[in-house]
């Protein structure tokens, strides 16, 4: 059930997992330094996340868990699914 949750979450990230975001490649340059340098991830990584969009964070929780970087606590579906701010804002 989860994993065919995820693959319905990888479909719908559709044409953004083509073209990362400046937001999302700012974070992993900054998520290859801090394995480079042997750190772990900063305490307000999920703040962070959070501020993306679902298919933006999706992308770069798998990318952390790749790197080794994203060890500890795993993400609820609800978390990685949940809207960033910018999904909801009203255009006029």
């Amino acid at each position: 059930m989860l994993v065919l949750a995820f693959m319905l979450a990888v479909s719908a990230a559709g044409a953004s997992a083509e073209m990362p975001t400046p937001q999302m490649s700012a974070f992993e340059r900054d998520a290859t330094n801090w394995l480079l340098e042997g750190r772990d991830l900063p305490p307000d990584y999920r703040l962070r996340l959070l501020e993306m969009g679902p298919s933006e964070r999706l992308q770069i929780l798998v990318f952390l868990r790749r790197s080794g970087l994203l060890t500890g606590d795993s993400w609820s579906l609800d978390d990685i699914l949940r809207p960033g701010p910018k999904d909801n804002e009203v255009t006029e």
